[in-house]
């Protein structure tokens, strides 16, 4: 037997323990095997305190998650009389936690109605669930009266879950009249609920038996965010014992992948905080690992796909239903969330390798990016002041080479709320100081330095259902600035997520050009309007067949002569990525796509005219599973692009490449660089993160990429 000492055990308190209940001991080998005794059962003791508590843990995410469904079903995500019978009060969650649970309810869903029809005329058949909870599914069915006649439902969990949800069954009329006897023989009725350790196979294989179930009947196992929480030594052992026992057998588990980026390490720390750790994720990081640990486990196929990427395959009449059920303007986070949860489906046998489902089938096309050296770019990373932690904020240069960083969601206090709070901060000390504005907090607003010196905010929003109507002016003022309402005739509606891009007319008139956006009503905007300063009145520009489609979270950039505005992706009015580029002269009001090669579809991004012919896109979101938006290098005269990787996340200090504002600067040795400031998000229910540097990105090698 090995001993290993717990290093976080005071020694001197274990020792006086020991003396104190050991004092009869007289001779030198009774002092030994008292003391090998004493301190074997001491370790099996706290290692079975230690497993107690890592229980509780996984059964806190139960509770948390039930929760969770009851709202999202509650606001009409899906239609489900049964999941708040399981709560003793429904919380309101919000919005980007209800799609989160819609995505993958409404996963479960597609498999159990392909389930259902496929066994329709087929009998027997049965379900096991592993990991239960009080997942509502078999309530919902049977009342639906969609499973299958000759269906028999397994559900298996931790003993005190598994009492905790025979209770309320018992207790619920509604509940115990769809089991139709007790659900704890499970030997006459078509529900069956068993308390038993999954990682317990031997009892887990004795429960079942014991309570009629048939290995030999084609059988549905399901996992949903299960297998994760488990040492892979015992999931990998589940997942052969599942293929070895049943002959007929499908596996349906849904789980989190992609550990490596800033928004993974958030999710990562956040279970780790919990005390129940993501164990598998860094053994089988992505889809393709996925794959492969179900196939060399004993299945035949397996079908495995990101829930961003099922997202793209649902009907569209139904993505227009939950898009429209909520406001909703954390897209980012959504698109992120999506890339880091995937869905497996894997077969074995006959009657299951007939088996499809809606969202078993070949990739949708996406588009290949071309990746050269070097595939990562450089950065360093610079202490920000706690003032600059924000995201959905603007920054621009000033007239005296200040970095002027207004709005967004921010720490404050202690609190996180929006902010409007102005900072000026040198690009070269990266030293920051307050501007004493102080007006309503607004989020996503478009901001541009005048040639007076003066900057032009326009618009934003207080929430998805109040966009700013007022414009602001912030005009220098004894070395600072002082704000006023603009007074420009003619203003365009009020939105947000759009873009404001200084130009220039023949004659050297100053323009100001304001493109796309969003607002409560409408998903994404094409009007493009121009500010004459000299005039101070807004004109629109006459929508033609070659202006872009609708968009917002886009990016635009002047050209070097200032005569034109490039705008670059963005997120459609179906809220797709956007891979498509568009020019407008702002002398002869025509807009041209620009055929680029190679472009990664992204919204949230920034953009940067490095040079008169290279184009450089920072950051942003796509969805791509395991795939995070880098820098794009465009080369405007061969109109090809190559995407280079960002550089590896340190897991002390995550930076997140969307929410975030960037400027191009040029030191004194013409060396181009990059200052990324602020940037993060709300992630999902994993907590609120906030860029804590300001990342320099050097551009000079990236141009040898697409040269």
């Amino acid at each position: 037997i090995r001993c290993e000492p717990v290093p976080s055990v005071p020694v001197l308190p274990v020792l006086c323990k020991f003396f104190r209940q050991h004092t009869y001991v007289t001779t030198s080998a009774q002092w030994l095997h008292a003391f090998l005794k004493f301190m074997i059962v001491s370790a099996v003791r706290d290692a079975k305190m230690s497993t107690k508590d890592k229980t509780r843990s996984v059964q806190r995410t139960n509770d948390s998650s039930i929760v969770s469904k009851c709202s999202m079903a509650s606001k009409g995500y899906v239609t489900d009389d049964f999941t708040k019978l399981f709560v003793a009060k429904c919380a309101r969650r919000s919005p980007l936690i209800n799609r989160g649970y819609y995505i993958r309810a409404k996963c479960m869903s597609l498999l159990f109605k392909s389930y259902c029809d496929f066994f329709e005329d087929k009998k027997p058949c049965q379900v096991l669930s592993l990991g239960a909870g009080y997942d509502a599914n078999f309530f919902r069915l049977k009342a639906a009266g969609a499973l299958p006649n000759g269906c028999r439902y397994y559900e298996v969990d931790l003993p005190s879950v598994a009492a905790n949800k025979r209770e309320i069954i018992e207790s619920s009329t509604d509940l115990s009249s769809l089991v139709g006897g007790s659900a704890n023989s499970g030997l006459k009725v078509q529900y069956c609920l068993l308390g038993q350790d999954i990682r317990d196979l031997d009892g887990l294989e004795l429960a079942l038996r014991d309570h009629g179930l048939d290995f030999l009947v084609p059988t549905l196992v399901f996992a949903e965010c299960v297998l994760s929480y488990l040492d892979t030594r015992h999931s990998d052992r589940l997942i052969e014992w599942i293929s070895s026992m049943f002959d007929d057998v499908a596996l349906a588990v849904y789980e989190q992948v992609e550990p490596r980026d800033a928004f993974a390490i958030v999710m990562l720390g956040h279970f780790e905080s919990l005390g129940s750790p993501l164990k598998s994720l860094q053994k089988y990081p992505d889809v393709m690992s996925l794959r492969k640990r179900y196939l060399t486990r004993g299945f035949e196929t397996c079908d495995c796909v990101s829930m961003d990427e099922f997202i793209s395959r649902l009907d569209a009449k139904e993505a227009l239903r939950f898009q429209n059920l909520e406001p909703f303007d954390e897209f980012e986070e959504w698109h992120e969330k999506c890339a880091h949860y995937a869905f497996s489906l894997s077969r074995k046998g006959s009657m299951f390798g007939a088996f499809e489902t809606s969202f078993a089938q070949h990739n949708v096309a996406r588009v290949t990016r071309n990746i050269g050296q070097p595939t990562r770019a450089d950065w360093t990373l610079q202490s920000a002041d706690a003032c600059l932690r924000r995201f959905g904020h603007s920054s621009v240069r000033t007239a005296h080479g200040k970095v002027l960083t207004v709005g967004g969601f921010a720490e404050n206090g202690g609190k996180h709320c929006r902010v409007f709070a102005p900072v000026l901060t040198d690009p070269e000390t990266f030293l920051s100081e307050p501007v004493p504005v102080c007006l309503e907090g607004r989020q996503h607003f478009a901001m541009v330095c005048l040639d007076d010196g003066c900057i032009l905010i326009s618009g934003g929003r207080t929430s998805p259902l109040r966009a700013c109507d007022s414009d602001v002016v912030l005009y220098p003022s004894n070395g600072s600035y002082a704000a006023k309402p603009s007074h420009f005739e003619f203003t365009p509606p009020p939105r947000w997520r759009h873009t404001l891009t200084k130009l220039r007319s023949e004659g050297g008139s100053e323009k100001v050009v304001l493109f796309g956006g969003r607002t409560p009503r409408e998903k994404a905007l094409s009007d493009c309007y121009i500010l004459d300063i000299s005039t101070s009145s807004w004109s629109p520009v006459t929508e033609s067949a070659t202006s872009p489609p609708p968009r917002h979270s886009h990016a635009a950039v002047e050209t070097r002569d200032e005569s034109s505005m490039i705008v670059t992706c963005g997120l459609s009015d179906n809220e797709k990525p956007l891979n498509c580029i568009y020019k407008l002269d702002v002398n002869t009001l025509i807009w041209q796509k620009l055929p680029v090669d190679g472009l990664l579809p992204r919204f949230s991004h920034t953009a940067h005219l490095a040079d008169s012919s290279t184009l450089v896109l920072v950051g942003g979101v796509d969805g791509r599973c395991g795939e995070p938006c880098g820098l794009a290098v465009i080369n405007l005269s061969s109109m090809f692009c190559r995407e280079v990787c960002m550089p590896g996340q340190d897991p002390a200090s995550p930076f997140m490449t969307f929410g975030h504002s960037s400027l191009l600067i040029t030191d004194a040795d013409k060396t181009s660089k990059v200052l990324v400031i602020g940037g993060g998000g709300n992630c999902f229910s994993f907590g609120t993160h906030f860029n804590r540097h300001i990342a320099v990105i050097e551009l000079g090698r990236l141009f040898q990429c697409v040269s």
